[in-house]
């Protein structure tokens, strides 16, 4: 490699390796060159978290002078699935021991499993349709 190419690389491209003291990439720290070639030098703490408390709208408050919003504001959830359960999905645990009892033909020792399963029953015999 030239030394003109050289010059071109980017920082993630010559290091992009994670930082042993913030876990961050080269092109993520301060770069300072005072002629001798760059330096980079970790972020400190309170600029990262200063980042992420602006980005998040119930934190946003403590930087920007704004009066804070209210509690249950504050507290609540923004990944935007607010009210609503999570979503169940039948282990594959459970779909595996279904396999296994109906592959042992006894419709009364299937019809129990199902029972005792009353979760999963709808998605296993849908699954039993299917194929």
């Amino acid at each position: 490699m030239s030394l003109a190419a050289a010059d071109d690389l980017l920082p993630l491209e010559i290091d992009p390796r994670p930082c042993e003291l913030c876990g961050r990439t080269i092109d993520q720290h301060h770069c300072q060159d005072d002629g001798e070639g760059p330096l980079f030098f970790c972020w400190d703490d309170g600029d990262l978290v200063t980042a992420w408390e602006l980005a998040d709208p119930r934190d946003a408050w403590r930087h920007t002078g704004e009066a804070p919003s209210p509690a249950h504001v504050r507290n609540s959830d923004i990944s935007g699935s607010a009210g609503r359960p999570p979503q169940y999905r039948t282990p594959q645990a459970t779909i595996d021991a279904f396999r296994i009892v109906l592959d042992a033909g006894n419709p009364d020792r299937l019809a129990t499993w199902l029972r005792n399963h009353p979760a999963d029953a709808p998605a296993l015999l849908e699954m039993l349709e299917a194929a």
